[in-house]
């Protein structure tokens, strides 16, 4: 394995791979991704997802249906503009310590999504901006489809549900331990796009919901 922060380390077949692994933080810090706890109330998490009902008059926009469920079993929707509002000063308030954490200086974003984990919703295994290369059946790197994704924010709303885990799946503890974040309502991670930091999203019991966006940015 190939230590990429105090505690965390890349697995070695996947790191000798040639693709892109920039940005990374650090590895003198203790983890290569993110975390602000408590960005938003419960409270206004609940109002958000409240939003999205189709008997409320300020509802989100549904934007997409017919994804490949083979793949990804979600429900992806566009925010109102008041929803949008506090998502950007959030993200905007935090905009700094991640340039510092990663050494990068974000330049842009895409426009935030609020993906809808329905009961039985999954994602698997992909990275933000590249899609999986494989040869012989077996994974042998990524291919860069979203060159303006570098750094990925992830916003969670709500916790009263079982599995949607995020697995980062080239990662590892020390111990050799898998890499395993259980999302909690009001939380925020941050992590690179690229495919080291490739992720799946365990079967969900209930309902799941989070806020997305993508940056791109220029490495310092």
């Amino acid at each position: 394995m190939v230590k990429i922060s105090k505690n965390i380390y890349a697995l070695k077949s996947i790191w000798d791979m040639d693709f892109e692994k920039k940005p990374l933080a650090s590895f003198y810090n203790e983890y290569p991704f993110l975390i602000f706890n408590s960005v938003l109330s419960k409270d206004t998490c609940n109002w958000i997802i409240n939003s999205l009902k189709e008997d409320e008059s300020y509802k989100a926009k549904l934007i997409s249906k017919g994804l490949d469920e083979s793949v990804r079993k979600t429900t992806l929707h566009q925010p109102t503009n008041s929803i949008r509002k506090i998502f950007e000063q959030i993200i905007n308030s935090k905009k700094e310590e991640i340039e510092r954490f990663f050494n990068v200086l974000l330049t842009g974003g895409s426009e935030i999504q609020i993906l809808e984990y329905k009961n039985g919703g999954f994602y698997k295994r992909h990275a933000d901006n590249a899609s999986e290369i494989y040869k012989n059946g077996t994974l042998a790197g990524y291919k860069l489809v979203a060159p303006q994704r570098k750094i990925t924010t992830l916003l969670f709303l709500n916790e009263d549900f079982e599995g949607g885990e995020i697995e980062f799946c080239h990662l590892r503890f020390s111990d050799g331990n898998r890499v395993i974040y259980k999302p909690k309502a009001g939380q925020m991670i941050v992590f690179p796009s690229h495919g080291l930091f490739a992720h799946e999203v365990k079967k969900v019991e209930g309902k799941r919901f989070a806020a997305v966006k993508w940056w791109s940015a220029f490495e310092g």
